[in-house]
């Protein structure tokens, strides 16, 4: 038995030489054949080759990793491929998902899913064929008049320094005037203008850009469609995205997902109110105090009301510029301006936010002013709108973690 045992170990080798030299062989001609038809080979291809060649050893921890590796990475190539397919369904979706506790609540006193989400598809259509036809014609027309009082500006502010005393008190310092009248007028003046368009088409930008997603018609057509059919069946849906996941880590995937969602729904439901609120009071008060073009500016305080710190400066800043060349008396509205958007950043401070987002986002503001610039510096303004929920899941996450990673220690001192 020994013997028998003996010689199969020797002739292991015997065997394994042969099938490793095969091996290698294929694998200089495989690498040879991509490198010969590499101008033809797709992501496809490459992620399957290699799920063909790893799949069998699957069970071993480093190919494990690289096949998982391999495939997240092509998903990753795939959905950015198609991301501008993809963008009427993930609208589509976003809608759906903080429109569902109204359609779900309807639905809960009697009224027929598919009732709910068609009253709720033709309310959304409602709003913003009212915007288009009534709120953004008036919006563009103050726009385009802001973009044009910034020249003026600009010049009254260069007489003012070069008529001013300021030149005196230069004098007097030895500071030759009229080197000084030629820098403010070739360096100064333009740069000042420069800073004011640059300030007023990055507020308002969003209005522009409004406009040219109008020219995108088949979305504006499908979105509808999409809104109503994931409406009606939201709940199929999650449920079959929640069938994907392995059965092993479906409790604890659907755990983290109802977090997510009581974190992030509320947010983001109770965030739009809010802007809603703040954009009306801001247009309605700059109106009253007779601030010109009150409508874009709500608008504007409405949008960047989402960017913590930066969007109520940058408002008040565009407002009291707004103010500046409004109808006299300028320097009361100035003042009036100031006092509206401090006042408005404390509504919302002590009632606004806390009886309709909550605390439950409650991020440290000097984490939160890191995750602005962070997000800023990298994705523009797309990331600041979007930092404060984001910075809100990776914290979740991270709590998640060290919750996750006490819990044996909880257990070892108990024991």
């Amino acid at each position: 038995m020994l013997d028998a045992i003996t010689s199969a170990g020797e002739q292991t080798p015997s065997r394994t030489v042969p099938e490793m030299v095969i091996i290698v062989t294929a694998l200089v001609i495989l690498v040879a054949l991509g490198y010969s038809v590499y101008p033809i080979i797709s992501p496809f291809v490459l992620v399957g080759g290699l799920v063909y060649l790893l799949y069998p050893l699957r069970e071993q921890q480093l190919a494990g990793r690289m096949m998982w590796l391999s495939i997240f990475i092509f998903l990753i190539w795939f959905f950015y491929s198609i991301l501008g397919l993809l963008v009427p369904f993930i609208i589509a979706f976003l809608i759906s998902y903080l429109l569902n506790p109204v359609v779900t609540r309807l639905e809960a006193r009697g009224v027929p899913r598919w009732a709910s989400s068609l009253a709720a598809v033709l309310a959304m259509i409602g709003i913003v064929v009212g915007v288009l036809l009534f709120i953004l014609p008036i919006a563009m027309q103050q726009f385009q008049g802001i973009l044009s009082g910034i020249g003026n500006i600009a010049e009254d502010i260069s007489e003012m320094l070069k008529t001013g005393s300021i030149f005196e008190a230069l004098a007097r310092y030895g500071v030759p005037v009229e080197r000084a009248q030629e820098f403010i007028s070739h360096q100064v003046t333009p740069r000042l203008e420069n800073v004011l368009t640059n300030l007023f088409e990055g507020a308002f930008g969003f209005v522009t850009g409004l406009s040219s997603v109008i020219l995108h018609v088949i979305n504006a057509i499908i979105i509808p469609f999409l809104v109503f059919y994931i409406l009606m069946d939201f709940r199929d849906i999650l449920v079959t995205i929640g069938g994907l996941v392995p059965l092993r880590r479906q409790e604890r995937v659907f755990e983290i997902a109802s977090k997510v969602d009581k974190l992030m729904g509320k947010y983001l439901r109770g965030a739009i109110t809010v802007a809603l609120i703040q954009a009306t009071i801001s247009a309605t008060a700059l109106w009253l105090i007779g601030v010109r073009f009150a409508l874009v500016l709500g608008l504007m305080t409405g949008m960047l009301n989402f960017i913590p710190y930066v969007g109520l400066i940058t408002s008040l800043i565009v407002s009291c510029i707004v103010a500046l060349f409004s109808d006299d008396p300028v320097t009361p509205k100035v003042i009036a301006v100031v006092v509206l958007y401090l006042s408005q950043k404390l509504l919302e401070a002590t009632v606004l936010a806390p009886k309709i987002i909550g605390t439950q986002v409650g991020l440290h503001p000097v984490l939160l002013i890191l995750c602005l610039l962070v997000f800023g510096y990298f994705l523009g303004f797309v990331g600041l709108l979007i930092a404060v929920p984001a910075t809100a899941l990776l914290m979740a996450g991270v709590k998640e973690w060290e919750l996750k990673r006490a819990a044996p220690e909880v257990a070892n001192e108990r024991m």
